[in-house]
């Protein structure tokens, strides 16, 4: 997920662990849903789009990392009726490159530069 290292140096972060466990970094680009990636556990970083559904908090997706050695993907969300977890990893590459992609596309990088300035 360069994209999503991208927005993390860009907001002056080199390493997972030097994210504030309290910290939650939202970008926002026109048109589509804020990205938010949150320290949610020593090693593990979530990324997610969210909307409110009945007042609830949903994920389109949530995709949570453990960057002990690397970013492996163990828990995948999509509301209301997927949810996957695997400790070990999960076998989402492709989605996850699509995802990449489209996140570079849809401008959250540079939204995320434009916020920073």
């Amino acid at each position: 997920m360069d994209v999503i290292k991208k927005i993390l140096e860009i907001e002056g972060y080199s390493s997972v662990e030097e994210i504030p466990m309290t910290d939650a970094i939202t970008v926002s680009a026109p048109g589509f849903m804020d990205l938010t990636i949150e320290k949610v556990g020593e090693d593990r970083v979530s990324v997610a789009h969210y909307f409110k559904q009945n007042g609830d908090l949903m994920a389109d997706p949530e995709v949570v990392f453990d960057t002990a050695d690397g970013w492996v993907p163990v828990q995948y969300r999509q509301d209301p009726v997927i949810r996957q977890v695997d400790e070990s990893g999960l076998n989402i590459k492709s989605f996850l490159d699509t995802w990449n992609s489209n996140l570079r596309s849809q401008g959250f990088v540079d939204a995320a530069e434009a916020d920073a300035e």
